[in-house]
């Protein structure tokens, strides 16, 4: 074999093996790349996981103050707080205005699924398919549902016989579609055990179901509220005073009442915004209690939906 022919040899394995190192060093600064950003994205969801949890303390610490004195409103007003290089948003709901799946009559549900759309008819049997989950007999309601009704059905569930522990409970009803299940969330409730909620915190659609079957009572409330409002004005007390606490709180939606049920039971939802755009939920529902050995006690807590903080593209911001 000629000198020049083994040079020539020589040179394409060397430019193999410089093309192979290429390819080599490529993967590995992809490689590195990929993971720094795993990194970073994790680091971002932590901190933002951070200021969500500041922001649920945040919100307590709130319902620890009466609202006359500068406390936090718990008819779902959106407070926003910087706190760090990052934001949190969060909003508190009475849970005593709710319904109680566990408490409420078949009237009850019936006025709330009339109101929310349903036609009566299709009420009627979900008031009583909620009755027949959540007793501990197998006898069916008029228009109700038992375990030989949900095998007829094809689903995977039968009916509990015990009380609902958890409004998610809800989908697995005869009848509660997931997008069901969104309208009436809001306003239903596990942890009362109440047969009627609080008017003075109740949201609309609790209003207009209640108004169903206490149409005298709840004008009288109302009457009285709007009363003690006009008189509330004429003394030039409106106007809740600013506390140290509530003065960094800037209030981005604000709710419709100043009320607080005797109950003292909240649901807390809480995101955090970091800097680097990452966003947590967390979700809480707290029981206050003033007198008690403990000022506060968690009946839940869990990660969230993001509803606070929307959905922008990098150039929007």
């Amino acid at each position: 074999m000629s000198t020049r022919r083994q040079r020539g040899i020589a040179l394409i394995a060397v430019l193999w093996v410089l093309l192979l190192l290429a390819f080599l060093a490529a993967s590995f600064s992809s490689s590195t790349r990929t993971e720094a950003n795993l990194a970073r994205n994790l680091v971002e969801n932590a901190k933002a996981e951070a200021l969500a949890d500041a922001g649920a303390y945040r919100a307590i610490a709130g319902l620890a103050i009466p609202i006359e004195e500068g406390g936090l409103r718990v008819d779902g007003t959106v407070y926003a707080w910087a706190f760090g290089d990052g934001e949190v948003r969060f909003a508190i709901h009475d849970e005593g205005g709710k319904i109680d799946l566990n408490g409420a009559s078949v009237e009850l549900l019936h006025g709330l699924f009339r109101f929310v759309g349903l036609d009566d008819q299709e009420a009627a049997a979900l008031a009583d398919a909620i009755v027949d989950f959540r007793d501990d007999d197998n006898d069916r309601r008029p228009h109700g549902a038992e375990d030989p009704d949900y095998e007829a059905a094809g689903l995977p569930n039968q009916a509990k016989d015990a009380p609902f522990e958890l409004v998610e409970e809800l989908l697995q009803v005869k009848g509660v579609t997931g997008e069901l299940y969104l309208r009436l969330r809001p306003s239903l409730t596990v942890y009362t055990g109440e047969g009627i909620p609080d008017s003075s915190t109740a949201p609309p659609e609790v209003l207009a179901a209640l108004s169903a079957i206490l149409p005298e009572d709840l004008e009288q409330d109302t009457a009285q509220e709007e009363e003690e409002g006009v008189e509330q004005r004429e003394g030039e007390q409106a106007a809740i005073p600013s506390t140290p606490f509530s003065t960094s709180l800037s209030i981005l939606e604000e709710g419709g009442t100043d009320a607080r049920s005797k109950l003292g039971i909240y649901t807390v939802h809480s995101e955090g915004r970091s800097a680097g755009g990452a966003v947590y939920g967390r979700d809480a529902v707290v029981r206050v209690d003033e007198g008690g050995s403990s000022p506060y006690q968690f009946l839940a807590w869990g990660q969230g939906r993001r509803e606070l903080f929307p959905v922008v593209g990098p150039r929007e911001e």
